[in-house]
Order: C-alpha cells, then structure tokens, then sequence
C-alpha cells in the first residue's frame, strides 16, 4: 500500500518534540515535505533532516505529492493557513485551537465541506484508551447521573518569550494551551452543551499581561458541572482527572504532557475501590495514525471540524469572561479578541 505523505507547516517545538517523532514512527506515513517561517530556516531542516524544506506556504501547497498538511504554528494562522490548504486540495489536521473566532470555524468547516476533504484538530487525549472507556461507561450511565467533572493540566514551565507572549493573537496563554485541551475533554465526556461559563485567572485580563493559571467553571444543560484548573507554573508530573456520579467516582492520574504518558484509573463505588492502569502511550503517534487511517477511509477521525467547533464557542466565552470577569452565555461572544482582530 502506497504511503500517506505528510507536509509539516512550522517547524518549532510541538514538532520538533512531538509531532515529528511521531510521524517518524508511524507506518503507512511519509514525510513529504516542511513549511518553514523563512527561506533560510526552510534550506537549514533541509538540511538537518533531508526533507523538502519551503520558505513560502503558497509553494508548499503546490507539491503535488502532499496528501495531509499538519499545522503547528502561531494561533492567529491556523485558519487562512487551514483554509489555503483545504483550497489546495489537502486534508488537514491543525493544532488546536482549530481557530480563536467562531467566523473562523465555520469558514475552514465549511471549505472542507466544499471540497470534501478531512478537516481534523490535534485533542491527543480523546485517543487513550482509558479516557474511551470512561466515556462509554458515562455514555451507558455506569457511574448514575453525572454531577460534577474536574481537570487540572499543568506544565512545569511556561513561555516566558516568543509568540506565547502576543496574547492579541495567541489569546490567553494557560487557558489556550492546556486549558483548551481540559475544555475539549470535559466537553467529549460529557456530550452536552455547555451553555455557560464564569473564569478566573493568574492575569491575561488584557493583551499584554501573561496569563500563567486559570480556572474555568462550566454548567451543561443536562445541570452537570465542570472545573477545568490549567497552570503553566505548577511542578509535577501527573495530571487529574476527577469524575463524580451519583452512583460512582472515578480519579484518573495522567502522566501526561510532560510525563512518561502513563495513566492511572481508580473506581469507588461506597467502600468498594479498583484500578486499572495503563503503560505508557504515545498521543501523538496515535492521533498520526488515527487521522492517516481516516485519510484512507478506513475509519472516523476524531475530532473532525465539527466536532471541534463547540470547543471554540466555549473558548470565545471563557476568555470573555476571564476580560470581563462575568459569567459568559456560550455562543454569546464570536471573537476571542475584541473588534480589532483580524482572523
């Protein structure tokens, strides 16, 4: 079988680190070819890795041989960039936010409608096994009624340089870093809509100030609530997840983005406590291949643009409310940046 041939655009640390092993590993994927910020760091990776390096993304697209085109680069260019490749015939699957205004959404949804190709955003965590599992026991009501779900992500560092800092065009840092991925994973779990949101944050009120920690309360039209803790400060190596039903409770530790990727499972239900626990696992390398099996029709990726679109109507909000400090109606706010941005 012939191989999937990937086109990389940017080449900074969530490919170098991440992406790039991963696809590195995956069979049934060739790397195609590398869409750099300029003409001299373009001739330097390919240099370094024999790979076809470009310096302009219009040139890019037009190597005929580019089946999927991954996009790592700042925020603010993850929709024309998604939306000139879907133009040029390419699947894409983009880092997330798929994009930081719901205009922005619905404009590459609708062009790979259009031209009937796989619009696909990078949440890893929808892809473990355990987190699967939790879902279809939410989903068959194992645990009674839902009350409450809680997520806390941290890394042990924060980008104090770089574009991290832009925040008119990255939005908030913790809360459009890891914050968006504990959103999109209270959102899949709990498979209704959030239909408002009050936030709290260590800065990012404004464009300039960096915002290092946020809290973000959410309630569901089902009456289940959601606390997403995101920090780029905290030390550790595990994260947690913390399901409350009304007839069960579950405690997941994940090692996991800074960690070994290992995860740990507790059950209670009254006095009684089991757990399961998983080796650990590669999110990326899985979503490489869960996404290049979709690009062949074998299978569904999740999530698609659509799927993915609920996710930036609750960030628009959370960062609202996080600006204005008051609870935001979901769907209220458009735009994660006011009037003057341009997406």
């Amino acid at each position: 079988m012939a191989k999937v041939k990937w086109g990389l655009v940017g080449f900074g640390e969530q490919v170098k680190k991440r992406m790039l092993p991963a696809l590195q590993k995956t069979k049934d994927v060739e790397i195609t070819a590398i869409c750099c910020s300029s003409p001299e760091r373009a001739k330097a990776v390919e240099d370094e890795l024999g790979i076809a390096g470009y310096g302009k993304l219009s040139e890019f697209l037009e190597n005929q041989d580019i089946n999927v085109v991954y996009i790592a680069t700042p925020h603010h260019l993850h929709v024309p960039q998604a939306f000139k490749a879907l133009e040029a015939g390419k699947n894409v699957l983009v880092e997330k936010p798929m994009a930081l205004s719901v205009d922005g959404a619905h404009k590459v949804i609708e062009v790979a409608r259009r031209k009937s190709l796989l619009l696909g955003v990078n949440f890893p965590l929808r892809h473990h096994p355990g987190l699967r599992e939790l879902r279809e026991e939410l989903e068959q009501g194992k645990l009674g009624e839902l009350v409450h779900l809680f997520i806390h992500l941290s890394r042990r560092r924060y980008q104090g340089e770089g574009w991290w800092r832009d925040q008119f065009h990255a939005g908030p840092m913790a809360l459009m870093d890891l914050g968006v991925q504990g959103i999109d994973l209270a959102l899949w779990l709990i498979a209704e809509r959030a239909v408002e949101v009050f936030t709290l944050g260590r800065g990012g009120k404004d464009d300039e100030s960096l915002n290092t920690a946020v809290a973000i309360a959410f309630n569901f039209e089902n009456g289940t609530q959601a606390m997403i803790s995101s920090s780029n400060m905290a030390s550790g190596d595990s994260n947690l997840l913390f399901v409350q039903g009304t007839e069960k409770q579950v405690i997941i530790e994940m090692n996991w983005p800074d960690g070994d990727g290992s995860f740990r499972i507790r059950y209670r239900r009254g006095g009684e406590e089991a757990e399961k626990t998983y080796p650990p696992i590669d999110l990326y390398q899985m979503t490489v291949e869960k996404f290049t099996q979709a690009v062949l029709g074998k299978t569904r990726y999740s999530p698609d643009g659509t799927d993915a679109y609920p996710v930036v109507e609750a960030s628009c909000s959370a960062i609202e409310s996080l600006k204005s400090s008051r609870t935001i109606k979901i769907g209220e706010i458009l735009r994660v940046t006011g009037s003057r941005y341009k997406e």
